[in-house]
């Protein structure tokens, strides 16, 4: 009966040892997107927080053609005075850092490589500036170098502008994270949570995604629900939108695509950008809304499909940290074996 016990109690103690390994790893596996391409669309200079909320972004209108490996970008915002000041301070978006966010699911934004990006405001071409930016305070961006596209704003008293941006992103060299199951891919991620900083709501977002380069419907792993995206096979053109909504992380824009080969360079996309802006600008002028957009299966952008090898670091794990629990166990087994064979003889 003794020894009955006795083996009960080291399987239960193996066992709570085990569940305990299983629910710190469980936790170290943080899931989401990592070193996407995409934008933090933060536009406010942290020292002019003084107009945070007097500034309503009423509509953006996003359009984004994705290539092989990399991603054109152009944003039409209207933005509304609400107030009958005076207001005058930088906008500014992040180039270079980190942007940990997604809630529950980690969206890690290597923001380094926002590449010929240019802006106008009501169709005049604004200067902009490079500036470091080491005092920002956001929790969750951690800008590094220079690493900030400033350029000054002037709204008049319940004033009315268009903004319109231009930049190219590279979206390879990303990967998926779901438990311990990983994937390589490419990902682009239009960040809208970082929007909250306007007065809201936002009035409507509409979003236009194009496939180039020879990608096809069935190359879209995964993209963001909440949009309502529908699609037309003629010109491969996601069409989504958003209305009065105030982004919070689900709201976030997130596209993964098959893997690129490491023999990709983003950096000799770069000098064909203004070809690639002219493209864009065709695109956003042709008649988007007249054509004819169809449901289509979307899978879960953050999916990723199980593998042996996901298992591997978890049973590594489990054996480094039961090894002495057992190695004990011997140990008492061999001791208690001992001293039962003294006591015979």
């Amino acid at each position: 009966m003794k020894k009955t016990a006795s083996v009960a109690f080291a399987l239960c103690f193996i066992l709570f040892s085990l569940s305990a390994v299983h629910k710190t790893f469980a936790n170290a596996a943080q899931p989401g997107i990592w070193n996407a391409g995409g934008t933090v669309f933060t536009m406010l200079y942290p020292e002019d927080s003084a107009a945070f909320n007097k500034v309503q972004m009423q509509r953006e209108q996003v359009y984004i053609q994705l290539y092989k490996g990399y991603a054109v970008v152009k944003g039409v915002y209207l933005f509304r005075n609400t107030t009958g000041e005076h207001l005058s301070f930088k906008m500014g978006y992040p180039v270079n850092g980190i942007y940990a966010g997604g809630a529950g699911l980690l969206n890690e934004v290597r923001i380094d490589s926002l590449s010929r990006f240019k802006i106008k405001s009501n169709d005049e071409w604004m200067p902009v500036l490079d500036e470091e930016i080491n005092n920002y305070e956001d929790e969750i961006l951690y800008p590094s170098g220079d690493n900030w596209k400033v350029w000054q704003m002037d709204f008049l008293p319940n004033e009315s502008k268009t903004v319109t941006v231009y930049f190219l992103v590279s979206t390879n060299n990303s990967s998926v994270h779901r438990g311990y199951n990983v994937e390589s891919r490419s990902a682009f991620i239009y960040l809208l949570e970082s929007g909250s900083v306007w007065f809201q709501p936002i009035e409507k977002g509409n979003f236009y995604v194009q496939l180039n380069d020879g990608l096809k419907l069935k190359d879209v792993k995964g993209i963001s629900g909440g949009f309502g995206f529908r699609f037309n096979k003629d010109r491969l053109v996601f069409a989504g939108e958003k209305i009065n909504f105030s982004p919070k992380p689900h709201d976030n824009l997130v596209i993964t695509l098959p893997d690129i080969k490491n023999s990709f360079s983003f950096e000799a996309i770069i000098p064909d950008a203004e070809n690639l802006f002219s493209k864009m600008d065709e695109f956003s002028a042709s008649s988007l809304d007249a054509l004819t957009y169809e449901e289509v299966p979307l899978n879960d952008p953050y999916d990723v499909d199980g593998s042996i090898g996901s298992f591997i670091p978890i049973l590594l794990t489990l054996l480094v940290i039961a090894l002495p629990v057992i190695i004990v166990l011997i140990i008492i087994f061999f001791i208690v074996r001992y001293l039962k064979n003294l006591k015979r003889k």
